[in-house]
């Protein structure tokens, strides 16, 4: 739900009670998602070199079946190559993570960031109807992670020069930045704002 900040201090109490428990199948699974969910974590701090330190020792350590974490796991490094600048492993992790996830939340966020690469590769209609596409897959309400699919469509519509439906794409962004603990959301979303604003001639606001 967005509240980052209070998940290490879980993570670190379960750690403890770990430490104390007989090592078998479940206790190394719980390890794993430890792991996975650190990954994560590190995917919103932008830190590159624990997303990928966690991600593996979270693939060491998950049971087979525990896809959910699985996918996380993949989601993390593909957003940790996309860090790196190496778009087409980003894409294959991403790729991979939306055809397991089905309707996850890590589907989602594969879904929306997939269409972050296209928009960086100017592949605007394919970017647009895959950030469409992630949105539908979110459901209604959305949830927070959605902002970025939001701001990639009021991005491009802005570069369409549909100024009005860039602009509700961005309050659409902008609500959801509300509900989460994420500058680089919300510094994004005002740069863009900086920008319609400037389109539209209106240089005080």
């Amino acid at each position: 739900v967005g509240q980052h900040t209070a998940v290490e201090q879980k993570l670190q109490a379960a750690e403890a009670c770990l430490q104390d428990a007989r090592s078998n199948d479940g206790t190394k699974d719980l390890a794993g998602r430890i792991a996975s969910m650190r990954a994560t974590l590190a995917v919103i701090q932008n830190d590159v070199e624990t997303i990928i330190g966690e991600a593996l020792r979270a693939r060491e350590n998950l049971h087979p079946d525990n896809l959910i974490y699985r996918i996380s796991t993949t989601f993390a490094l593909g957003t940790a190559y996309m860090f790196q600048g190496n778009k087409t492993a980003a894409s294959q992790a991403f790729a991979e993570t939306i055809s397991i996830g089905e309707n996850s939340i890590y589907a989602i966020a594969a879904t929306i960031t997939l269409g972050q690469i296209q928009e960086t590769n100017n592949q605007l209609n394919l970017a647009a109807k895959t950030y469409e596409s992630g949105l539908h897959l979110a459901g209604d309400p959305p949830p927070p992670i959605t902002c970025e699919g939001f701001l990639g469509l009021a991005r491009i519509h802005y570069e369409w020069n549909d100024l009005d439906t860039a602009e509700e794409y961005g309050q659409q962004c902008f609500q959801m930045t509300q509900q989460m603990e994420n500058v680089d959301s919300f510094a994004s979303y005002g740069v863009f704002l900086s920008r319609l604003m400037l389109a539209r001639g209106d240089v005080s606001s």
